[in-house]
């Protein structure tokens, strides 16, 4: 433990693409059904995005749907931070672009890459800032558009990726609730299981979802005993796990090695599909009013590069 909690939760929200894709929509243009896809990775439908869309488009309407639930302007936020791997362009950033969006030109604002982990990592350096001084209010995203790096007749990743975002606003805080906790890894070995690119095409997504199934039913409960351990708590004073909505046959596998109960576990893949850096804070709106005082959630991502990362929020 680092101190006393930081980054208190103060506002959620979420964008989705516009078009929602059922199963039944993606066997009309590959080999698949829906049963097929039910049954490998617990998916019915997902949203893409649709003309005029695109992954700093998702970052904006979370951003604003955040600072509405929390009540705020955007003049009223110390820095952006988006977690995202799909910007439309390297440059400017996503976050500048929202930080513009939500009339707050001239503070700080940042983009970080680390996959489908990328949000835990984001909430570690939020973290930090909110610690050290730079900032005491964060606007903290994960915004992805997977369908811009995805090959559409893959079957194997075309069914499982879907566009969205989610955003938190971070304060301070007195010290009672926020964020405690982090744990951080990255094996550049084991890329090759998961890239944006494979030969023949630079510009697709290529997974060994083989290989990624079995190291993410490792991490995932590994990562949470190491939190709770290390801070001294018990599972039963965590009131939710949010992973990262990979794959529901990898998040039920972890939840059978952690031994905890089914409706501790957020399982949202069903509805939006992976939409790596933005699944887990897409999950918050649906479980944020329910928030039992003093209680603990652990939030896990989990992304090629290979990176993963964990966070401990106490409630």
């Amino acid at each position: 433990m680092s101190g006393p909690p930081v980054g208190k939760i103060v506002g959620v929200g979420r964008a989705l693409g516009n078009r929602v894709v059922t199963n039944d929509d993606l066997a009309r243009t590959i080999d698949t059904t829906d049963a097929w896809i039910q049954a490998r990775t617990g998916i019915r439908e997902r949203h893409f995005i649709s003309e005029g869309e695109d992954c700093s488009t998702l970052a904006i309407e979370a951003a604003r749907n955040a600072l509405s639930h929390a009540n705020l302007s955007g003049d009223e936020i110390d820095l952006v931070i988006c977690a995202t791997s799909t910007g439309p362009e390297s440059m400017p950033s996503v976050a500048c672009l929202v930080g513009e969006a939500i009339g707050a030109p001239g503070i700080g604002a940042m983009d970080l890459a680390a996959a489908c982990a990328g949000f835990s990592y984001a909430a570690s350096v939020a973290d930090a800032m909110l610690r050290s001084g730079p900032a005491s209010r964060v606007l903290l995203i994960g915004a992805d558009a997977m369908t811009t790096i995805v090959d559409a007749q893959d079957r194997s990743t075309s069914v499982l990726f879907g566009d969205g975002a989610g955003a938190v606003v971070l304060e301070k805080g007195d010290g009672t609730s926020g964020f405690v906790d982090h744990v951080l890894g990255a094996d550049g070995r084991m890329a090759p299981f998961g890239r944006a690119g494979h030969p023949g095409d630079d510009h697709k997504l290529y997974q060994n979802g083989r290989e990624v199934f079995k190291f993410a039913v490792r991490v995932l409960p590994e990562m949470v005993e190491k939190l709770v351990a290390r801070n001294g708590i018990s599972l039963e004073e965590v009131q939710y796990i949010i992973p990262h909505q990979a794959n529901a046959r990898i998040i039920h596998a972890a939840a059978r090695k952690l031994d905890v109960l089914e409706g501790c576990i957020v399982v949202n893949v069903d509805r939006f599909g992976n939409t790596s850096a933005a699944s887990i804070p897409i999950s918050y709106p649906d479980i944020f009013d329910g928030f039992e005082m003093g209680r603990y959630v652990v939030t896990v991502g989990f992304g090629f590069g290979l990176t993963w990362a964990a966070n401990l929020y106490k409630i």
